[in-house]
């Protein structure tokens, strides 16, 4: 099984059998605490000193009342910090919607696992992007949910001001019974839903197959849909404001610990490491003063009650084992989709809709804060 961590549980866990899961399989990503058990956030020295967990994490808590059954713990990309899907120390997660392709990360294992079909739902954290283009890549529904609408106490963060909990499934209506159990009711939009709009800006940055295989199916379903702009910035300036934003969170919440214990980390990953070292207290300032204008023009262009539809990632999954160089030009890219949500705390649900040669490519739906039912709801018109 490619898709599971060496340390994954021997025996399944569950607390009943009844409730909203009851008789539904899951898997879950190795970043959060599973009682009695380690986790090494993609990287073996970090399980060596990790100390095991002396209770479940709140989310897990959940799931597992609400009678599922917690089958094993997934592989994930290193420290989180890719979107292809790759480990050096556990090895690439099988998708086998792409053969030979990456599945994508850094929820690998989680969106892996669901290309059999051994498990009915999985867990995974989306910071830049690590639910919504797994789900893509092997064919899934998966959501990146508003930002702290799930409590992510026990799992170890990355970069809190953007890090969400998400989770994936092949089924729409088991995708949906998550949403039952994880999200907040209390937080729940009172705003309703008016209309899908097209985020022209986004699409156009999407390779010429995808672009047709999009227009095709939007002209067909929606003859009328409007296009609008998200954002007068350039996409690859919004991705490079996210990349300072999550760097500078990842010196406070990853590398102390990397210096001090000096773990063995591959060197795509270090690359990563590196680079966030040497981001400066004047870059964070100023980019944390152009998310909060971005938050203001996305307010304006996508207002509350409004659905922006384009496809979750530019191209479908490459071919595993590329070198870094091109690995980076991939990664540089699918921000330009993905960093949007996450520098606006916005919920983004991606399902499984398009083919090209390699594999599949999902169609995303980003909305307002705190609308994650609704977006879960109009997957049924899509």
């Amino acid at each position: 099984m490619s898709y599971l961590v060496p340390h994954s549980p021997k025996n399944s866990i569950f607390f009943n059998k009844t409730g909203t899961l009851k008789k539904l399989n899951f898997l879950v990503k190795d970043m959060c605490k599973v009682k009695d058990h380690r986790t090494s956030c993609g990287n073996p020295d970090f399980y060596q000193k990790c100390i095991p967990a002396d209770d479940y994490a709140p989310f897990l808590k959940e799931i597992l009342k609400a009678g599922a059954t917690l089958k094993g713990i997934t592989i994930c990309d290193e420290f989180f910090y890719s979107l292809i899907g790759e480990n050096s120390h556990y090895g690439t997660p099988a998708n086998f919607n792409a053969p030979g392709c990456v599945p994508g990360g850094s929820s690998s294992g989680s969106a892996a696992a669901l290309t059999t079909n051994l498990y009915d739902f999985s867990i995974g954290s989306d910071t830049g992007g690590s639910v919504r283009v797994p789900a893509s890549f092997c064919g899934l529904f998966g959501i990146r949910p508003t930002h702290n609408r799930i409590n992510t106490d026990g799992v170890y963060p990355m970069a809190p001001s953007f890090d969400t909990l998400g989770w994936f499934a092949k089924d729409i209506d088991i995708f949906k019974k998550i949403g039952c159990v994880l999200l907040n009711l209390n937080e729940k939009t009172e705003v309703s839903f008016k209309e899908f709009v097209i985020a022209e800006d986004i699409l156009e940055l999407a390779s010429p197959k995808i672009v047709k295989l999009f227009n095709n199916y939007i002209n067909d379903k929606f003859p009328e849909i409007k296009k609008i702009r998200l954002s007068k910035h350039n996409k690859e300036e919004i991705a490079d404001n996210f990349r300072i934003l999550q760097g500078g969170e990842i010196k406070e919440n990853i590398i102390p610990w990397i210096l001090v214990n000096k773990p063995k980390i591959s060197p795509e990953i270090n690359n990563r490491i590196e680079m966030a070292m040497k981001i400066t207290t004047d870059e964070i300032n100023k980019a944390q003063k152009f998310r909060e204008k971005l938050k203001v023009e996305i307010d304006k262009s996508l207002p509350k009650g409004i659905i922006a539809l384009f496809p979750t990632t530019p191209f479908s999954s490459p071919k595993c084992g590329q070198s870094d160089e091109q690995l980076a030009s991939y990664r540089k890219k699918l921000m330009e989709f993905t960093s949007i949500a996450g520098m606006t705390s916005r919920p983004q649900i991606s399902m499984p809709k398009f083919r090209d040669n390699t594999g599949p490519i999902g169609i995303s739906l980003l909305g307002w804060q705190y609308n994650d039912e609704i977006l879960l709801e109009k997957l049924t018109y899509l």
